[in-house]
């Protein structure tokens, strides 16, 4: 039988996720994503479960920081994609310097371009809120009504691991391993964020007993993610990847890609699975 928060559910996380893969249209890659996604099924499923306890109970302000520390971290990715276009942006000025074709340069700055639109949400470009002070807000109110769950006391290190790895792979390893992660990060937040909106207002008004108003005030940065925002992030994770292929034609390493893709999940299911199993374990 499903469960009330399951039954308002649209789509359950492997839909939602395979909906935002099939925008991608390397065939060959996107078939590499599905694939991934269906071997890692385990993963994805502990990250479900991990969601559905937390908001199924009230917490001391000890979990809820360390829930709110660890998931950040996973989260916490707009350097690295202003990192990884930056990167673009160099090769494209490279190019024009040994006097390569114009239309090189030209598909590299979109591609770059193409990153940035991944982020202004983020960085508050048009003047809207930043995004982490909507995440500052939200993890602030529910661990005690202070920012102490900022301290990295609170950060399980699987959740640091999972941040330096994707960092690594925008920053320092070769263009395309940073694109890759952009696909399966962009696809994955999309579903992450559609399917926990209504199990976290729930948990906000019947469990924390907060107005469903003030709800909605303190969630404002799951809702702002939500709406099709990250299917149109991972729309534009697409275009940065075709422009780059299109610029340099690198060479698309599917095994690669596959390797990534999945350790993608299993990292960020480790993460949750660890999360739930400190909730139960000093809650």
């Amino acid at each position: 039988m499903l469960t009330q928060v399951q039954a308002h559910r649209k789509k359950d996380f492997f839909t939602e996720m395979q909906d935002a893969f099939s925008q991608l249209e390397h065939q060959p890659l996107r078939k590499v994503l599905l694939d991934s996604l269906q071997a890692e099924q385990d993963s994805v499923r502990a990250i479900d479960v991990s969601f559905q306890n937390f908001t199924s109970k009230k917490h001391s302000p000890q979990v809820c920081r360390l829930f709110f520390a660890s998931w950040q971290r996973t989260n916490n990715t707009a350097m690295s994609v202003a990192g990884l276009a930056n990167r673009i942006t160099h090769e494209a000025e490279l190019a024009l310097l040994i006097g390569e074709n114009l239309s090189v340069a030209l598909e590299l700055f979109r591609s770059a371009g193409r990153l940035n639109r991944v982020i202004d949400e983020d960085l508050g470009v048009k003047g809207q809120t930043l995004h982490f002070e909507l995440y500052y807000r939200m993890a602030t109110k529910f661990s005690g009504n202070d920012d102490a769950w900022q301290s990295r006391e609170f950060c399980l290190p699987s959740a640091s691991d999972f941040k330096s790895w994707l960092d690594s792979a925008r920053l320092v390893e070769p263009m395309m391993n940073g694109l890759f992660s952009m696909l399966i990060h962009e696809g994955y937040t999309h579903a992450e964020l559609e399917n926990i909106a209504p199990m976290f207002e729930k948990w906000a008004i019947e469990i924390m007993g907060l107005q469903k108003s003030d709800a909605r005030r303190y969630l404002a940065w799951i809702a702002v993610h939500n709406g099709g925002t990250e299917k149109h992030h991972f729309a534009h994770a697409c275009a940065a990847f075709e422009h780059y292929y299109r610029a340099t034609l690198a060479d698309i390493n599917l095994e690669v890609a596959s390797q990534i893709f999945q350790n993608y999940l299993r990292r960020k299911g480790e993460v949750m699975k660890q999360i739930n199993e400190k909730i139960y374990g000093v809650a």
